[in-house]
């Protein structure tokens, strides 16, 4: 039987990925644990979803996605492991976005941004909430050394002990993509592209090198837009132009953009963001490197934020664009922001054919979702409506376990005795726990001020006749800061 690269040579066509060198061993120990998880995963999910491999035989059965996992690695060991793994490209509409916003949060049941690095995140999240559960109960010691956090216990204002957790010393966690992830990272303005010039190929597969990200920002690249946040466009859209005439006026302004390449594919002109709307992956990965990966609640349990070591993505890689992207465009608001390693894997995730000349389309509207610790469940979600994809005899969809309202449930159910008392709702414990809790509210202004100040212009600034001039008082106003400073 004909390999998958004998099949696409002898006909003429190429896999989804082209060819490419790799950063490093290590890249490709992080690539190999990511597919390898995933492929086998993705053949244990109904047929009907797309998320199998192609074969010989049903050469046109797989659709086209894009794969993220969260890896660990035991410093001690040098195991390697996937802790979580999704993949997908879509987001649901804009009206199903706005209902959804609506809903207090433990209200919303609905997974908004199915791209695979947000809902890779989002089991990430759940993986450390189970781990806090299961280190919670009296008595549990993770004697196999398999978790990645432990307990301590810290002294609290009342005079007793209170519980928390922090990562293992020896353990880190690291992020693998398929493709660049969307937004800032992809645009190929301000910088030149390939991989980081210091990367070593020598070193061995458990050894991340090491990197120095210098990426200085120019007052005219702010104004075009290289520091500020971007917004998805919806997978479907909705909202028609006024006129014909206004449609294609805007047509061909964001073509223009796209052909100038000031504008990543699948994202909104900067003047034209709306508030409320998804990022784009490059500016939450950037939330997660200034803020930590965990998010609000899960902080209020940790000693201090989980931060991502690595970060390997397989096509479409350019190191001076993705370390613009993740980290850098926000150390002047936050100085202490982490700079993750930035890698490029050799082996590809997408061996599907296509034609030499043809583009690649991402296609496949189902997401798999899955998380370590919980074996035997593989969720599949429509990334079109947001809700989990049930079994044929069912014939309906329902909440995904990886939704907002999910994942708030898990937490208090875990931690009730520090909110309400048995029997108090969602709504009251939150309320609760918010109050007495400082870390909550510390996490909130650190974030406002990375979304307030840090993406510059800001999002309720972004019009077309005010970009510049906020490009040019963000830097007179740094200049002036760094005068005083001295």
């Amino acid at each position: 039987m004909m390999t998958r690269t004998e099949m696409t040579t002898k006909t003429g066509q190429r896999c989804g990925e082209k060819s490419r060198a790799s950063s490093c061993a290590f890249a490709e120990s992080i690539s190999n644990v990511a597919i390898e998880t995933f492929s086998r995963l993705r053949e244990n999910t109904a047929r009907e979803y797309n998320l199998r491999a192609a074969n010989e035989e049903e050469e046109n059965h797989h659709l086209r996605t894009v794969m993220s996992a969260f890896i660990a690695l035991d410093a001690r060991t040098n195991r390697m492991t996937c802790l979580t793994v999704a993949n997908g490209t879509k987001t649901i509409s804009d009206e199903d976005f706005d209902r959804e916003m609506e809903k207090k949060s433990y209200e919303r049941g609905k997974l908004r941004d199915l791209h695979a690095e947000v809902l890779a995140r989002r089991a990430l999240k759940r993986y450390l909430a189970l781990e806090m559960k299961a280190l919670s109960n009296e008595g549990y010691e993770d004697t196999e050394d398999s978790f990645l956090l432990e307990r301590v216990k810290r002294d609290d204002d009342g005079g007793g002990n209170r519980v928390l957790f922090q990562m293992k010393t020896h353990k880190s966690i690291h992020l693998y993509v398929s493709s660049c992830p969307c937004g800032n990272a992809t645009i190929r303005k301000w910088a030149k592209g390939g991989m980081d010039d210091g990367n070593d190929t020598k070193i061995g597969p458990f050894t991340m090198p090491t990197q120095t990200h210098e990426t200085p920002f120019l007052p005219l690249d702010v104004q075009k837009g290289s520091v500020a946040v971007t917004l998805k466009k919806a997978t479907v859209v909705s909202m028609p132009a006024k006129n014909d005439e206004d449609d294609d006026a805007s047509s061909a302004s964001v073509a223009a953009l796209y052909e100038n390449g000031t504008l990543a594919k699948g994202t909104l002109p900067v003047g034209e963001n709306r508030a409320g709307r998804m990022c784009t992956c490059s500016d939450k990965i950037a939330s997660w490197n200034a803020l930590g990966v965990q998010g609000s609640l899960l902080a209020t349990k940790l000693t201090e934020p989980i931060f991502i070591q690595s970060i390997t993505i397989g096509r479409k890689f350019a190191y001076k664009h993705c370390a613009r992207a993740f980290c850098c465009r926000v150390s002047k608001t936050f100085p202490s922001v982490n700079h993750p390693v930035l890698m490029q894997c050799e082996r590809k995730f997408d061996l599907a054919p296509i034609d030499t000349d043809s583009v690649v389309v991402f296609d496949n509207p189902h997401s798999l979702i899955w998380t370590a610790g919980e074996e035997d469940v593989i969720e599949v979600c429509n990334g079109k409506t947001g809700q989990r994809e049930e079994e044929e005899d069912e014939q309906e969809e329902s909440s995904s376990r990886y939704c907002s309202s999910a994942f708030e449930s898990l937490f208090f159910d875990t931690f009730k005795e520090e909110s309400s008392g048995a029997g108090a709702n969602i709504e009251e414990q939150m309320k609760e726990y918010a109050a007495i809790n400082v870390t909550i509210n510390d996490y909130d202004a650190s974030k406002e001020k990375l979304w307030g100040k840090s993406f510059i212009p800001r999002s309720q600034e972004q019009t077309r006749r005010r970009r510049a001039n906020v490009g040019k008082m963000y830097y007179i106003q740094n200049k002036r800061n760094e005068e005083v400073d001295r």
